[in-house]
């Protein structure tokens, strides 16, 4: 059993999870690569920063905190596999091993922004992730791009949001904003009500700070920046976004208004949720999902009273019942694998995954159904009709015919 606060390549977590290499260091703790002796399996090891390990409070909530993340079902969340302490009580999360890079890395790779048909693909899968945590209870609270995996596939790349609320435990148990080492949130992805520590923050933070992920996706910058942490707050707190349109003119009015409304300064004049959020963008792209099978279904479920896009004033026309699905994903829990897909930008957006179900509703894009009537049936019977008529009159004749010639 391993002893040590930081351990060292070789090292043994629980008897079980054997230490490869230091992948990082950051605020919150260490995170390690590891070999899962009994799968066989790389895995991820975060070990809580010694510092907080000796607050009273924080330890237990990080283990609490990463048992709730670990009730996620949506395949674009990390999966906490196991959590634990180690044998000086510093508590420590197994989850899978991502294979790629983050988001930060993939945009900056691509030139610093991206196609908008890529960049909605990547949203949608982000969103799809905090919905289903939003309707679990748990607020992200720190959504950046430096917390969002990019894995390519061979179907498209899979998105995976790290640190599912961690960052809530901090704010909570009043862990100060300068302790060394330590950052609640990032300034440029936060709104101002978070940064002013307002009580009762809802998930309406997650969807600015998405917000503000899109717009730097698209217009290859931020909406706040500066050269100090201290200026980009200065900057969030007492001035407005400027429209996207000023970076994308040729955006869809329609889309540069979505984004306009994710990031409002008035948390009342956002989106109300992620699946608003989702709606309102689902006309600007259209694909096929990267994590499921070409056949997948997902019924249409319509949404409860309290997530109804009516109550969120997003001024974007009422999409269609397979628009709602792909872009609510509601409970049922697993429906919520089925998630965004990559493709052109389209006027509607084709849903595959209600498409052949009996119980969904009709695709965006219907198929002709065959010709069971019209004219040209019409026709047909009436000239069938006809020569039946003519043939029996033709009988008729022949055989009154054959009685005059016959009678003596």
């Amino acid at each position: 059993m391993l002893a040590a606060a930081q351990p060292a390549v070789g090292d043994v977590v629980a008897d079980r999870y054997r230490i490869v290499r230091l992948i990082g260091v950051g605020g919150m703790g260490s995170v390690y690569e590891a070999r899962d002796a009994v799968t066989g399996q790389r895995v991820a090891l975060k070990i809580l920063h010694p510092t907080l390990q000796r607050h009273p409070v924080i330890p237990q909530r990080f283990l609490r905190e990463a048992a709730a993340a670990r009730s996620l079902m949506t395949p674009h969340a990390v999966k906490v596999e196991a959590t634990g302490n180690l044998a000086n009580g510093v508590p420590y999360i197994v989850m899978e091993f991502l294979d790629g890079e983050d988001l930060g890395k993939f945009i900056a790779r691509k030139g610093g922004r991206l196609p908008v048909d890529q960049a909605l693909y990547i949203v949608d899968q982000i969103a799809a992730a905090i919905h289903e945590a939003h309707a679990r209870g748990i607020l992200h609270r720190d959504l950046k791009p430096e917390n969002i995996f990019v894995i390519p596939t061979a179907r498209g790349e899979v998105v995976k949001v790290v640190d599912f609320g961690i960052s809530k435990i901090f704010t909570e148990e009043g862990v100060r904003l300068t302790q060394t080492g330590v950052t609640v949130g990032t300034p440029q992805y936060m709104p101002v009500e978070q940064l002013r520590g307002t009580k009762g923050l809802d998930g309406r933070v997650d969807v600015y700070a998405l917000g503000v992920i899109l717009f730097e996706m698209l217009a290859g910058a931020r909406p706040f920046d500066g050269f100090t942490y201290e200026e980009v707050i200065l900057k969030v707190a007492s001035t407005t976004a400027p429209p996207i349109a000023t970076y994308c003119p040729n955006l869809p009015a329609g889309l540069g208004a979505a984004v306009d409304k994710a990031i409002a300064r008035d948390r009342d004049l956002r989106f109300l949720s992620m699946a608003d959020l989702r709606q309102a963008l689902a006309p600007y792209w259209n694909g096929m999902c990267p994590v499921c099978p070409p056949a997948a279904q997902t019924p249409y479920v319509p949404p409860p009273a309290h997530l109804s896009s009516s109550q969120s004033g997003s001024g974007a026309p009422p999409p269609n019942p397979p628009q709602q699905a792909a872009a609510q994903h509601l409970a049922p829990a697993s429906n919520l694998e089925s998630s965004g897909a990559w493709g052109t930008p389209a006027p509607q957006r084709a849903s595959h995954e209600s498409a052949a179900s009996s119980s969904a509703a009709p695709p965006a894009h219907p198929t002709r159904a065959p010709n069971r009537g019209g004219p040209k049936t019409l026709t047909l019977v009436i000239v069938v009709a006809v020569a039946a008529i003519a043939a029996l009159l033709v009988v008729v004749f022949g055989v009154g015919l054959w009685l005059w010639f016959a009678s003596p």
